[in-house]
């Protein structure tokens, strides 16, 4: 049997690729998405005599022009870092050279807002200063510095083969290295295990946060297959961790659900099939493939049959409670990249047909029956509210990962 199930796996990771290169040569040759409303969000300012280039966080309906967060600032790391995986498609896939200033300015805004010691603020107000003391801008290694690290990852990827950017390069590769001790701060506890009411669960998560640390896991696999990281450690332990955290009881509703946090799941920042994938790619490891293909084929049917609910909140005795609203376009990203992930490598339709319904989502295939993205305008609206009217605000986070999305699919 296990001879058998190594041979099935060979044979999945040469289609893969084989698939893989296959695709890059059928990329269309104009991006798919639009970029006007984005980069209407996007401003900079001198600091230092530094160009730093941001995204404003909020944009509301009906005028759309930016909107500061109240009590926090204009911009957080948390939306730069993922916007710059958008711009990173752009420039390496689509050649969008226009865009590299935004990139550069983007990419010091990530290095200003991160200190040597690899811990990360994420607001900053109006005249360029750090907000250092609201709880959600604080110096820590959370949630704001693995978007950080993402965002760097990605601009690691767009300077790497600039010879004029060389400096900059130099201080991204300094920065990304300065979360190495915190890493291995957590993952040194491996094999460690915590005890909670719903069994045992890895120790070696950093905050014992697994959607947490599927984000991290994304950073580290693109610096790892850039082939100038070494991550493989890393990779294998929080790979490990995230499936510990799955829940795994047959016939049961949620059989192959992810735990984002505790005994909770939530729809968004879920992004542990699309990171178990991207693992997958580097390790061949097969148990990380059939954790994926277990969510896909048992939780992915049973989001679809409930219209993907907001929250799930599991409890010892295997009852759970859903809470529907607010849909938001993150949490469809999430799930979206990790079925089309799994298409991609596998090429089975059955993946195929429901990573397209889950983006539907986007397209009006919703419980509002309203297109969630404008492609005259490039705007996302914020969400789905529960009277199934629909947040017409369309601010950075819901642009930037309907843009991810429709990216990974190279289609609107």
């Amino acid at each position: 049997m296990k001879k058998a199930l190594s041979i099935s796996l060979l044979f999945l990771c040469i289609f893969y690729y084989s698939y893989h290169n296959d695709r890059k040569s059928h990329l269309p040759t104009s991006s798919p998405i639009n970029l006007s409303h984005a980069l209407s969000l996007v401003d900079s300012v001198k600091i230092d005599k530094e160009t730093i280039s941001f995204i404003y966080i909020y944009s509301d309906y009906p005028d759309y022009k930016p909107t500061a967060a109240i009590g926090e600032g204009i911009t957080c790391v948390d939306d730069v870092g993922r916007f710059m995986e958008v711009l990173e498609t752009e420039i390496l896939v689509y050649s969008n050279k226009r865009l590299i200033p935004i990139a550069i300015g983007m990419t010091n805004f990530l290095l200003y807002m991160s200190r040597d010691d690899g811990l990360w603020y994420n607001f900053i107000f109006k005249d360029g200063k750090i907000n250092k003391t609201h709880k959600n801008s604080v110096a820590e290694f959370g949630w704001w510095a693995i978007r950080g690290l993402r965002g760097l990852a990605a601009a690691y990827c767009i300077f790497k083969e600039s010879p004029k950017d060389s400096v900059l390069l130099e201080k991204i590769e300094n920065r990304l290295k300065s979360a190495d001790s915190h890493i291995q701060e957590s993952i040194q506890k491996y094999p460690a295990r915590n005890i909670t009411y719903l069994g045992q669960r890895s120790a070696w998560l950093i905050k014992d946060a697994p959607d947490m640390n599927s984000e991290l896991l994304i950073a580290l696999t693109k610096l790892h297959q850039t082939g100038d990281f070494e991550y493989s450690d890393a990779i294998q332990k929080i790979s490990k961790g995230l499936i510990e955290y799955q829940y795994c009881v047959k016939n049961h509703d949620l059989d192959g659900m992810y735990f984002c946090w505790k005994n909770i799941w939530h729809n968004w920042g879920n992004n542990q099939a699309y990171a178990l994938l991207e693992a997958f790619k580097i390790t061949g490891d097969s148990t990380l493939f059939y954790s994926v293909k277990s969510w896909a084929d048992s939780f992915i049917p049973f989001l679809i049959k409930n219209n993907i609910p907001r929250e799930i909140t599991v409890n010892s005795n295997q009852t759970y409670k859903k809470v529907y609203f607010l849909q938001i376009a993150y949490g469809i990203n999430s799930l979206y990249r990790g079925m089309k992930s799994l298409a991609d490598i596998t090429n089975d339709d059955f993946y195929g047909e429901r990573a397209e319904t889950v983006f539907g989502w986007f397209t009006g295939q919703n419980m509002a029956r309203i297109p969630m993205y404008d492609k005259k305008t490039g705007r996302c609206y914020d969400g789905i509210n529960e009277d199934l009217s629909v947040n017409l605000n369309s601010g950075a986070e819901s642009t930037i990962e309907c843009l991810l999305a429709i990216l990974m699919r190279g289609r609107i």
